[in-house]
């Protein structure tokens, strides 16, 4: 069955696959921490029953972390373009499998892009997310802030 994209869909996906692939717990929250400094950003193109494109928002303490958890390592050991970078894009590539199948179901035929992951400034990244369609901002135990925004391109959501 499928669903309409909201910002509960995007949380639930990302929820699902924080826990699920990285042992990294979080919960919705409508009152996030500011990003401070550079951001990590991965985005990945889609398309079935409408096209569009994710954007996975973290700062470099959380990528590490997940990269860390990914990848089964001590934290520690990640570089700010290495692990960190790859983690955020795995992570990516994993929440817009499961978003995908959420919004159209198994049998739509769908593509989904390669992730590309970049370092931007906080604010370049927040004048980017006034632009999405639907976002989730999501806080961590330790109090840091995860984004997951979805940006419709072609065809209704």
């Amino acid at each position: 069955m499928a669903s309409e994209l909201s910002s509960e869909l995007l949380a639930q996906c990302l929820v699902r696959t924080l826990e699920e692939a990285a042992f990294v717990f979080a919960e919705p929250t409508g009152d996030p921490p500011p990003f401070e400094g550079e951001v990590i950003e991965a985005r990945v193109t889609y398309s079935g029953g409408h096209s569009g494109e994710l954007l996975l928002a973290s700062p470099h303490g959380l990528a590490a972390t997940l990269a860390a958890n990914l990848l089964g390592e001590d934290e520690g050991g990640a570089s700010v373009t290495g692990d960190d970078f790859d983690a955020l894009g795995e992570l990516l590539n994993m929440v817009v499998g499961s978003l995908v199948l959420d919004l159209f179901g198994p049998e739509a035929g769908c593509k989904l892009g390669l992730p590309r992951v970049k370092r931007v400034s906080a604010q370049e990244y927040g004048r980017e997310l006034g632009k999405a369609h639907a976002v989730a901002t999501l806080v961590e135990e330790e109090g840091r802030r995860i984004d997951l925004s979805a940006f419709i391109t072609a065809g209704a959501p």
